[in-house]
């Protein structure tokens, strides 16, 4: 495993990250599970867990927590989690407010059975805070030693900016990091956002870099309904629907399908190749990763353990270039757009 420094900071993490909505999840992998998949990571050289108070609503977290401690494993793990989804009913029990915030991140470092936060997120937008309130509040929480380092998620780049901006005059915290997903199939975060990133020191988490699942040779075109038993199925309506808009059409299978010829000529997985091209993009700090089963994170390791040749990942990024100059940008990610209120620069 190779790590690398998250942006402009001198904290070093692996290239790989595990992603950790599945864990605490009815419809993902059990406690039990989950562990099994944490130690496998850890084993590897991962040393970064990404998860958030929204996945399964705080189920995720707990199931770390659990981990970390059981297995005193706490000092060993960058953990990175993030806040901004509703936690309750009430009407500041969501967004980036001083008041939730402050309720969200103790209510995380209980859930985490830790006394500080490594790398914590707003997971997007909040138009109807102003983003010094959120600064400040970010800021008061790294001198009290309860973060470490702060980010966001799903930002367009012009708001990144402006945080950056306030920073700097303001002397806030900077935002150290920012996460999106990004993929072959999703190429707009590069479009948009990781040239300001290298120019500015900001690090970059990529989530969904296999496309959930898309990418790793499981679904074909000739099935009208996807697998019940992945991201794509059934289980839940609400994310498996917003897959298939996003990801089942012609126009992306045709990609897959490139990718798979490739893949077999050259001895590689799709997977592999997928992994290795977001790994490879410019400006890239860490790849999210998720598993539902062992048998999921054992296909991760063994794909990233290996590399495809240089002229491989050149034929990998003849497609994805000449795919990504036919497609419209896809960024910032649809669930994001209307907190923004507005989608172009101010």
């Amino acid at each position: 495993m190779q790590y690398r420094k998250l942006g402009r900071t001198g904290l070093k993490v692996s290239e790989l990250c595990l992603g950790s909505d599945n864990f605490g999840n009815p419809f993902g992998a059990t406690p039990e599970t989950s562990f099994q998949i944490m130690d496998r990571a850890l084993d590897f050289g991962v040393n970064f867990i990404d998860t958030a108070d929204q996945y399964a609503d705080g189920n995720s977290e707990t199931v770390i927590g659990e981990y970390l401690s059981s297995r005193k494993k706490r000092d060993d793990v960058v953990l990175a989690t993030k806040f901004w989804t509703a936690t309750g009913p009430g009407p500041n029990d969501y967004g980036t407010s001083r008041y939730h915030l402050m309720n969200a991140v103790e209510a995380s470092l209980k859930r985490l059975q830790t006394d500080h936060i490594d790398l914590y997120l707003i997971h997007a937008p909040d138009m109807t805070t102003p983003l010094e309130e959120t600064l400040e509040t970010l800021t008061d929480l790294r001198r009290a030693g309860k973060v470490r380092y702060i980010g966001v998620s799903n930002f367009p780049a012009w708001l990144l900016m402006e945080g950056l901006w306030a920073s700097d005059v303001k002397h806030f915290a900077p935002f150290d990091c920012i996460q999106s997903g990004y993929n072959i199939l999703r190429p707009g975060f590069a479009r948009d956002v990781l040239e300001l990133c290298v120019d500015q020191g900001v690090g970059a988490t990529a989530y969904s870099p296999m496309a959930s699942g898309m990418l790793t040779g499981k679904h074909d075109r000739k099935s009208e309904v996807p697998d019940a038993d992945t991201k794509f199925g059934d289980r839940d309506a609400s994310r498996g629907g917003a897959l298939v808009r996003r990801y089942w059409n012609e126009a992306m299978f045709d990609v897959v399908d490139m990718l798979g010829d490739l893949a077999e000529k050259s001895g590689n997985s799709i997977m592999r190749l997928a992994l290795q091209w977001v790994r490879e993009s410019p400006g890239i700090t860490s790849a999210i990763v998720g598993a539902r089963r062992e048998d999921h994170i054992e296909g991760i390791i063994d794909a990233w353990s290996e590399d495809a040749s240089a002229d491989v990942m050149a034929e990998v990024r003849r497609i994805a270039d000449d795919f990504a100059a036919k497609t419209p940008s896809d960024y910032p990610p649809p669930f994001a757009v209307p907190a923004l209120g507005r989608t172009g620069a101010p």
